[in-house]
């Protein structure tokens, strides 16, 4: 059994917090959070206002970070020195130079770090995955997604750059991890956006091109008008078929599961619908984590080399923005 610390409680941490009591082999024993409001009535482990009593509790063994993003390495760095493994919410942080700091501290005092990035957890990403592998879906050629929404309505730090990255690193980060962890290493990089008054980008067009010589376009935005339903859809073409999974839900992933689904794969002018075993990807998520701690298992769904990558991609992305021009992707 792991204890676990929890350090904001806004829409994430308390997705986090829901979804921790599903999982057998953990319990959230302390929350730090100055809204004493936002606790729910079940839960029934301790409340601090102060970082450090979390970081001073020997019985904790893991620190869960759901701040925002622009807090994340100053939280993550206490955290590492004071022996705790972390679960960090996506993005890890903002810049190449800060993830390297982080990544130094973490090897240096033996911790372990798990960056949640979610889709390779999400039940359809996951079968899209593997059906990669199989001669089902072997040989994709390109692939869209979409995700589309407005600006988070619950804190005003996200309409900022400076702490949130815009809709580039909220919510095209998704999509843009999830393309490499399915097509691997890319190539170039072009985008094209917009930015909100604030100068964040809150509405990019993406085209990827792999070393497999694969394609990607991806679209993610902020900027949908009120009363647009959020909306994510991924298809992927090969020489096997296309699959194609559309979502429509509310104002954010709320009630998820109570949304419009479609899961269907084409091939041979057939139309075949995919059904899904429910579960929930932020449960699939930390659970994994925490095995992975509690048995010293490997990370093999989200390795810190893949974090790394997918934040070089994205600030490949924010410099294609900025130039308005192609850009490559080092190795």
């Amino acid at each position: 059994m792991k204890n676990v610390g929890l350090i904001g409680l806004g829409f994430i941490g308390k997705t986090h917090l829901e979804a921790y009591q599903h999982i057998e082999n953990c319990q959230v024993t302390a929350i730090c959070t100055r809204n004493k409001a936002a606790i729910p009535n079940h839960y029934n482990g301790s409340m601090v206002t102060d970082y450090e009593d979390l970081l001073n509790d020997k019985e904790i063994d893991i620190i869960d970070i759901c701040l925002p993003t622009f807090l994340h390495e100053e939280f993550l760095i206490k955290a590492v020195n004071a022996g705790k493994h972390i679960i960090c919410e996506k993005p890890l942080t903002l810049t190449l130079e800060s993830a390297n700091r982080i990544v130094d501290a973490v090897t240096k005092n033996n911790v372990r770090l798990f960056v949640a990035h979610v889709l390779r957890f999400w039940p359809e990403y996951k079968l899209i995955k593997s059906y990669s592998e199989t001669n089902i879906l072997i040989d994709i050629e390109i692939v869209h997604a979409r995700r589309l929404g407005q600006a988070p309505a619950w804190s005003s730090w996200f309409q900022d750059p400076q702490k949130s990255g815009g809709a580039l690193f909220d919510l095209h980060i998704h999509d843009i991890d999830f393309v490499y962890y399915l097509l691997g290493p890319v190539d170039t990089v072009y985008a094209v956006g917009t930015k909100n008054k604030y100068g964040a980008w809150d509405h990019v067009m993406t085209t990827l091109t792999f070393r497999n010589k694969c394609k990607a376009f991806i679209e993610a935005s902020q900027r949908m008008p009120r009363g647009y339903p959020f909306t994510f859809d991924f298809r992927a073409q090969a020489g096997q078929g296309t699959v194609e999974f559309k979502v429509a839900a509310g104002e954010n992933i709320e009630n998820i599961h109570a949304s419009n689904h479609q899961f269907i794969y084409y091939t041979n002018q057939k139309k075949s619908s995919i059904e899904i075993k429910k579960e929930d990807a932020f449960q699939n998520e930390l659970a994994y984590f925490v095995n992975c701690v509690e048995t010293n298992q490997e990370n093999h769904v989200i390795p810190l080399d893949d974090v790394l990558y997918t934040l070089k991609l994205l600030k490949a992305v924010e410099c294609s923005l900025e130039t308005k021009q192609k850009v490559w992707v080092k190795m």
